[in-house]
C-alpha cells in the first residue's frame, strides 16, 4: 500500500480534526477503482469540500486476502491507514452490478455487519451511489442505511450539509436517516415496505412521510463543475499512462437496450474552453489523452478538440466513436493521434435487428466506415454485438458471422474482433421488461457466430458467459429480496448461490407486463415509464427514433417545457 501510494500524484491529504470523515469505498481492487473515472470525480467533490475529509479503500487483491485472514486484518483507509468503522461516512461508488457480491466482504473485513438493521446506533453510515444502484438499488437495498441516486455533483455538497447538521440534532441513527429522507435524491430503504406475490412485487408501503418517489439528481448545467479527469494518476490503473477526461455525459441517440443512454439523459457537452485546458493538463502529465463519456464522437467540437492534443504531441484516444461520425478527416485525426484499434459498436447482425435496437445503420453504411478505416491506414477492428435481443431470430445470429465476413474482405488485411455478449435487459430502458434470453438458446447462437467466421483468417471472437449474463440479468432487475443471494454470493459463490435461491429463474426469463410494479419505479429519472413502454412497443415493431433535439423535444418528460437550464 504504501508503495502505491508514494507512486501516485494528486492524493489528498487533510487533517481530519473537525471534518466530517468520509471513506469512499470501491468494492474491488486498487487497479480497477482507479481506472474509474466517477470514482475519482466523487472523491474530488468530497474533497472540494472544506470541511471533509475523504480517504479511499478497496477490496485486497486475490493474494493479499490470505493475508487478511491469517492476520485477521481490518480493511482501512489508504490515505491514512484508518479502519473504515471509525470514519463518519462510509460511501460505496459502485458502477457496475458485478460487485454487488464484493459489498458483504468489504463490510465484513471492516468488522461491520453486512445488513443495515444488524448494525445499531454505533458506527459509521453505510451509504451508496454510483451508476448500478441508481438504475436500481433495491438488490442491495438492505445492505445500506442510504443510497445517493443520480449525479454527483448535483448531491455530495447538500448530503454533506444535511448529514453535518442531522449528525447533531438526530437521537439516533433511525430519526437522521428520516431527516435525510428530506433530499430528493436520497433514498432511504428502511422507510419502505414491499409485498410479494411470488417472485413479483405485489404492493409498496411507506412510513408517514416518506416521499412517493426518489428524484435523481441531474446537474444540466455541468460548467459550474469541475471537468471530471484524472485527478490522481498512478502506473497501478488499467489505463496504465493515460490521462483521462469526460467531455460529455448522456447519449442522443436513444439505442433501446443501452441503460447509460438513459440514466444520463439529457446529453450534455463541456464546455470546449474546459476541455481544452484539461487536455493540455493532461498531454503535459502524460503524453496521453483519452476522451471518454457515453458518446465521445458526439461531442460537437471532437475534431478540434483531437487536433488540439495532437498539436501539442500528444496521443489522443477515445472510448466510444459511432460509425455514422466517421469521414476520412475523423479517421485521419484519429491515425494522426496515435489510435490503434478502432472499436465500434453495430450491436446486431442484421438491419432488422438493428431497427429494433433504434441503431438504424445499414450494411452499406458500416462497410463505407470500415472501408474508410482501412484505407486509413488501421489494421485492427474490434466490433461489439449483442445476441438474445426481443424478437431475434437465429438468422440474425448467423447475420453477424455473415456481416462479420463482408468487413473481413473489406479490410484486405489486419484482424477483426468480435466481442458477443449476451443482450442484458436493464432498468430505465424500454426493454426493461423484456425477458433475457434461454442459457441454451444463447450459447445455440454463439456457437452459430464461431462456427460461421471459423474458416475466415483473421477473425476473434470473444463472448460473455450465458450462465455469468444469467446472474447479470438477475441481480440487475432484481427486488430486495436479492440481498440474502448477494450474502451468500460472497461466501461462496454465484453458482451455489443462485441454485438456493427463490424464483430466480422465473425472474431472469419472465417478461413483465405493462403494468406490473417493478423494484425501480420508486426512482425518478425523468423519463417517463410510458415512454419507455412506447419504445418498448416500436422497437418490437422494428420502427426507429430520431435522436434527441435536446431543450426542444418533450417526448421523454426529461427536458422541461421551455428548454434545459
Amino acid at each position: 500500500m504504501q508503495d502505491a501510494l508514494a507512486r501516485e500524484e494528486g492524493t489528498v491529504y487533510k487533517d481530519p480534526g473537525g471534518r466530517v470523515r468520509v471513506c469512499l469505498v470501491y468494492p474491488n481492487t486498487y487497479s480497477i477503482a482507479m481506472s474509474n473515472l466517477g470514482f475519482q470525480m466523487v472523491y474530488h467533490l468530497f474533497n472540494r469540500v472544506d470541511w471533509c475529509v475523504c480517504e479511499r479503500a478497496f477490496l485486497p487483491s486475490k493474494g493479499e486476502m490470505g493475508e487478511f485472514a491469517r492476520t485477521s486484518t481490518e480493511l482501512f483507509s489508504y490515505e491514512s491507514q484508518t479502519p473504515l468503522k471509525e470514519f463518519d461516512i462510509i460511501a460505496f461508488s459502485i458502477p457496475f452490478e458485478e460487485d454487488y457480491a464484493n459489498i458483504p466482504v468489504a463490510l465484513a473485513l471492516s468488522n461491520i455487519p453486512a445488513l443495515s438493521g444488524e448494525r445499531g446506533e454505533a458506527g459509521p453510515l453505510v451509504v451508496c451511489g454510483g451508476a448500478a444502484p441508481s438504475l436500481n438499488p433495491e438488490p442491495i437495498a438492505m445492505l445500506m442505511d442510504l443510497f445517493l441516486i443520480g449525479d454527483g455533483e448535483g448531491m455530495v455538497q447538500g448530503f454533506l450539509e444535511e448529514f453535518r447538521r442531522t449528525r447533531e440534532g438526530a437521537a439516533s441513527k433511525a430519526e437522521a436517516l428520516r431527516a435525510l429522507d428530506a433530499l430528493e435524491w436520497a433514498y432511504v430503504p428502511m422507510l419502505y415496505r414491499y409485498e410479494y406475490e411470488g417472485a413479483w412485487i405485489k404492493g409498496v408501503g411507506r412510513e408517514k412521510g416518506a416521499k412517493q418517489r426518489v428524484k435523481a439528481a441531474k446537474r444540466f448545467d455541468l460548467d459550474g463543475f469541475p471537468v471530471p479527469q484524472s485527478f490522481i494518476r498512478t502506473p497501478d490503473t488499467e489505463f496504465k499512462g493515460t490521462y483521462l477526461i469526460e467531455v460529455e455525459r448522456g447519449c442522443p441517440r436513444g439505442c433501446r437496450f443501452c441503460a447509460a443512454g438513459f440514466l444520463y439523459l439529457p446529453p450534455r457537452w463541456r464546455g470546449y474552453g474546459a476541455i481544452k485546458e484539461s487536455v493540455k493538463k493532461g498531454v503535459e502529465a502524460t503524453g496521453k489523452v483519452g476522451l471518454v463519456g457515453t458518446a465521445v464522437s458526439e461531442y460537437p467540437r471532437i475534431k478540434e478538440t483531437i487536433e488540439y492534443g495532437i498539436e501539442r504531441d500528444g496521443e489522443m484516444t477515445l472510448s466510444s466513436l459511432r460509425l455514422d461520425r466517421l469521414d476520412a478527416e475523423f479517421v485521419r485525426l484519429l491515425k494522426q493521434g496515435g489510435y490503434k484499434t478502432v472499436t465500434l459498436a453495430p450491436e446486431a447482425g442484421t438491419e432488422r435487428m438493428r431497427a429494433v435496437v433504434n441503431k438504424g445503420m445499414t450494411d452499406v453504411e458500416i462497410l463505407d466506415s470500415i472501408r474508410l478505416i482501412s484505407e486509413a491506414g488501421f489494421s485492427k477492428i474490434k466490433l461489439y454485438f449483442l445476441v438474445g435481443l426481443p424478437s431475434e431470430i437465429d438468422e440474425d445470429a448467423l447475420g453477424i458471422a455473415d456481416l462479420a465476413k463482408r468487413i473481413k474482405a473489406v479490410m484486405k488485411r489486419g484482424e477483426l474482433t468480435l466481442s458477443v455478449n449476451p443482450f442484458i435487459p436493464k432498468p430505465c430502458t424500454p426493454f426493461q421488461w423484456h425477458g433475457f434470453e434461454r442459457v441454451e438458446v444463447i450459447d445455440g447462437r454463439l456457437d452459430m457466430i464461431r462456427k460461421g467466421v471459423s474458416r475466415e483468417h483473421g477473425v476473434i471472437v470473444k463472448a460473455m458467459s450465458s450462465r455469468e449474463a444469467f446472474i447479470q440479468a438477475y441481480i440487475s432487475r432484481a427486488d430486495r429480496r436479492a440481498g440474502a443471494v448477494i450474502i451468500d454470493a460472497a461466501k461462496m459463490g454465484w453458482k451455489r448461490a443462485a441454485a438456493r435461491a427463490e424464483f430466480i429463474e422465473e425472474s431472469v426469463y419472465t417478461a413483465r407486463e405493462r403494468d406490473s410494479i417493478l423494484p425501480w419505479d420508486i426512482i425518478d429519472h425523468g423519463v417517463k415509464k410510458a415512454y419507455l413502454w412506447k419504445e418498448y412497443q416500436k422497437g418490437l415493431k422494428h420502427g426507429l427514433t430520431p435522436p434527441c433535439d435536446v431543450g426542444r423535444c418533450f417526448r421523454c418528460g426529461v427536458c422541461a417545457p421551455g428548454g434545459v437550464s
